[in-house]
């Protein structure tokens, strides 16, 4: 048994009933990575404070030594894991509403607030989330060094600890959350499985000394809810901005759950879009070739919502003026319309540069790969492969 079994398991044998809480149709969890002091006294989040034996005062230190981009990382872990379920993550405390909260804290935060062996998750067991929201602490001090600031451990442990606040318990083996950590486990399991050790619980759907996760959790919080379309906004390049081979497109998607995706094609080429469907969303090294494109970045959400955005920018200088085609200066010096300063209707990239045909490719670098030498060539857009973490 995992040393944060048998602590939780402690756990589950002392935590005072809870009197059941309202809660929104959201279940919303405040992930605190930041330090924090958590006394003893009611079981409520907003008041930093826990009801449960054995607890100390403490002051937490947070998920010390954590860049900003690795909590953004661990953010949306969370969010995809539990993206078939209505539940929200925020880092911003919230300013009214219930909600639950995740603190993180080191071997000696762990030594100072329960005390005994160092367990990476701890959380009030709450059978069929009867007793609302509560306090759940991920102990990364409890791993080995190595591992105290590795996103997939930490989100892990962190849904571990927030699982038994909803109604769930360990589970034997490897897998899935509630379980021993695995590479491929960061997700709830959706079959009825073996608890690890006695049961506490009775578990819908499961004999005696089974549980379903998944199950579970949408008998006791519910599924996603959609919430509309998802918020695209383009970092870099901005629209019009003159830029230099190879260059970068990065993007920000803001939405309640996880799931999201991204697309990006060039608008007029008959190329399949190049799809990122992990965090950060971007396309590292493009090398398109000089003059004017337009980069055309779709956002998806994982109840199909889209919205799309189109960024014209100049690649390599000398563009010309935007006019209205009538070879007046515009860049169309025939006058016939149609942009091709040859006079022609074929695009004819060895005369003019022109990306209507076969003549040079473009490349874009693997951003999931340390030094983006994975290149790949297709027509006049280089479709990369998108980021994998982990097999």
């Amino acid at each position: 048994m995992r040393a944060e079994s048998l602590v939780c398991t402690s756990l589950a044998l002392t935590a005072i009933a809870l009197a059941p809480a309202s809660a929104d149709a959201s279940r919303v969890v405040y992930v605190n990575t930041n330090p924090v002091t958590i006394t003893a006294g009611s079981n409520d989040p907003s008041a930093d404070q826990i009801s449960v034996n054995g607890f100390t005062d403490t002051d937490f230190d947070g998920w010390a030594g954590a860049t900003p981009e690795q909590v953004e990382e661990l953010l949306a872990l969370l969010k995809d894991t539990s993206v078939a379920f209505d539940i929200i993550y925020t880092l911003e405390r919230p300013t009214e509403g219930e909600y639950d909260m995740i603190v993180f804290g080191s071997a000696d935060d762990h030594a100072s607030s329960f005390g005994g062996s160092c367990s990476t998750q701890v959380g009030l067991s709450d059978c069929s989330d009867a007793g609302g929201v509560s306090i759940g602490f991920s102990y990364w001090g409890c791993l080995p060094a190595e591992d105290q600031l590795d996103t997939h451990r930490v989100a892990f442990h962190t849904l571990g600890a927030l699982g038994y606040g909803w109604g769930l318990e360990n589970i034997a083996g490897t897998g899935q959350v509630m379980s021993g950590y695995s590479a491929s486990g960061l997700k709830f399991g959706d079959a009825c499985a073996n608890i690890n050790g006695t049961a506490s619980c009775t578990h819908d759907g499961c004999q005696m000394g089974q549980q379903n996760s998944s199950a579970d959790l949408l008998a006791n919080i519910g599924a996603r809810v959609d919430d509309g379309p998802p918020i695209l906004t383009v970092l870099e390049p901005q629209p019009n901005a003159d830029v230099t081979e190879p260059f970068d497109v990065i993007i920000d998607i803001d939405d309640a759950f996880g799931g999201l995706s991204a697309e990006l094609e060039l608008v007029g080429v008959d190329v399949p879009p190049v799809p990122d469907t992990s965090w950060p969303y971007r396309w590292n090294g493009l090398q398109i070739g000089a003059g004017p494109v337009t980069l055309r970045i779709t956002a998806i959400d994982a109840d199909g919502n889209e919205v799309s955005t189109d960024v014209p920018i100049c690649i390599g200088g000398g563009c010309p003026e935007t006019g209205d085609g009538d070879g007046d200066g515009d860049g169309d010096p025939s006058g016939d319309g149609d942009g091709d300063p040859q006079g022609e209707t074929g695009g004819d990239p060895g005369a003019d540069g022109g990306r209507g045909g076969g003549g040079g490719g473009c490349t874009v670098a693997d951003p999931h790969r340390s030094g983006g030498a994975a290149l790949l060539l297709l027509g006049l857009l280089g479709v990369l492969g998108h980021r994998r973490r982990r097999a």
